[in-house]
């Protein structure tokens, strides 16, 4: 890891020196950019509440709590010819307590034209059809953990067909990356695509919007008992597909789907008005190939956001419900015998660390790891019942978002959590923009549970400033 590390560092920094010399070619136009964020976190306690560590890349950790920080964030880019960009970044977090420490968030490049994004290294993104600002977060794949070292090749943003382009338009992305070597199946290979059609009807102010969200795990070397699963182009096609394993996979895979595989159905729906747009989101989560059915959408998040057009001191509104506690659980065998058998979220068998990157989940920080050590397929606790309220808007120049987060984690189905976990939260965060490359912003959490510290309260302030050359 830390070699890939380095590798696409010095990348990075050759493309960078590269785009400086031919600085003065006339085809070719560059542009560099770097913000700087000085900032403190203030806990009532030694760590930090549950939301201002979550849903962030693992940015701050319980190690920042009264600490001060600095993160710097490096982009460049340059036009290689007509049609053709370039674009490096780089984002790195400073933390001053007792001592210093730091790492590297984000160190990726990549090329660009006005159809294909190809993209390699360390990138945090967005996934999934949920309100930008104010949602919960995506429940599969989301910004809790650090970015999983990848090459990706996507549209660049939504793209019409040559026929029904007026109606029709489609967004894609795949993605091969690599696990950690410090885990139960070591260096697996990560799988990730999704496809999403957008249809806009009524003079553009319908838009209906479906899709397909897949991550898989597969091939890695088990470090126990020095087995391997397989890999290979006709393995990674069976992945693709997701399509059972061949004579050399396990007896499980060859029943069922080779390597583990989750994600989610996506579906939104929004409808401008005079004074607002109303929009309505769903993300139904599925586990392996008897999840892909349909009929198994009970479980996940749905959400309301109001969007108002001509309102400033609320500009926004967003409701949200997320329910992961039946998890088709009740099946039926083929002599119609019933069995208890649940999807299991973000847990697997084979590779029993689940759905996770360096021991921080990859999806919604509200599925908990509790005992990072765990090699139970109960690893993750994912029976949750949550709802998110959110309001944003503006006051004589003031920025700000509200959120009120209410869950409740009882663990799985195969290990009922008593008493249940449960945590309310508020959040409030301001800023204001002093100029076109300043801001200064501050935060405020509180959080009452009955885990990850109890009840606690974190303040943050920060100041923030871009620089262009």
């Amino acid at each position: 890891m830390v070699k890939f590390r380095l590798i696409i560092i010095l990348i990075i920094g050759y493309s960078s020196t590269y785009a400086q010399e031919g600085a003065n070619d006339s085809i070719k136009s560059v542009s560099h950019s770097l913000n700087v964020e000085s900032g403190a976190l203030i806990s009532v306690r030694s760590e930090l509440p549950f939301w201002v560590k979550g849903n962030n890349s693992n940015r701050f950790t319980d190690e920042f709590a009264n600490s001060l920080y600095q993160i710097y964030s490096y982009n460049g880019n340059t036009k290689i010819i007509e049609g053709l960009r370039a674009q490096w970044n780089i984002e790195t977090i400073f933390g001053v307590r007792e001592t210093i420490n730091g790492s590297i968030i984000q160190a990726n490049g990549g090329i660009q034209t006005r159809f294909l994004s190809l993209n390699i290294g360390l990138t945090e993104e967005e996934f999934g059809l949920n309100d930008s600002t104010l949602s919960i977060g995506n429940l599969v794949y989301g910004n809790n953990a650090r970015p999983i070292p990848k090459i990706s090749l996507s549209t660049n943003g939504w793209k019409k067909p040559p026929l029904l382009g007026r109606v029709v338009s489609f967004r894609g992305y795949l993605a091969h990356g690599q696990f950690e070597n410090n885990r139960y199946q070591s260096n697996a290979y990560l799988h990730q695509k999704y496809f999403y059609l957008r249809f806009s009807t009524i003079s553009q102010r319908l838009s209906l919007i479906g899709g397909l969200n897949h991550n898989a795990q597969w091939g890695g070397n088990n470090l126990l008992n020095e087995t391997s699963q397989p890999t290979g182009f006709i393995n990674y096609a069976r992945i693709f597909v997701g399509s059972s394993g061949g004579a050399d996979a396990l007896l499980t895979d060859q029943i069922n789907a080779l390597g583990n595989h989750l994600g989610s159905y996506d579906l939104r729906g929004s409808m401008k008005f005079k004074h607002f747009t109303l929009s309505n989101y769903w993300q139904f989560l599925w586990e392996d190939k008897s999840g892909l059915t349909p009929f198994n959408w009970r479980d996940g998040l749905m959400g309301i956001s109001l969007d108002l057009n001509n309102s400033e001191l609320i500009n926004k509104l967003v409701f949200e419900i997320v329910r992961t506690n039946n998890q088709n659980a009740q099946k039926t065998a083929d002599d119609g015998t019933p069995i208890f058998e649940p999807d299991n979220f973000l847990n697997n068998g084979v590779y029993k660390s689940g759905w996770s990157f360096q021991n921080v989940v990859i999806g919604n920080p509200i599925f908990l790891i509790l005992n990072p050590e765990s090699q139970s397929i109960s690893r993750i606790k994912n029976s949750i019942n949550a709802l998110n309220i959110g309001v944003e808007g503006r006051v004589k120049g003031l920025h700000y978002k509200i959120k009120y987060t209410d869950f409740k984690n009882k663990g799985t189905k195969y290990e009922i959590i008593t008493p249940t976990l449960r945590m309310k939260s508020v959040d409030i965060d301001i800023n204001y923009q002093i100029d076109g490359y300043s801001r200064i912003s501050g935060r405020m959490n509180y959080q009452n549970a009955n885990f990850d510290g109890g009840n606690n309260l974190a303040f943050q302030i920060s100041y923030s400033k871009s620089f262009n050359f």
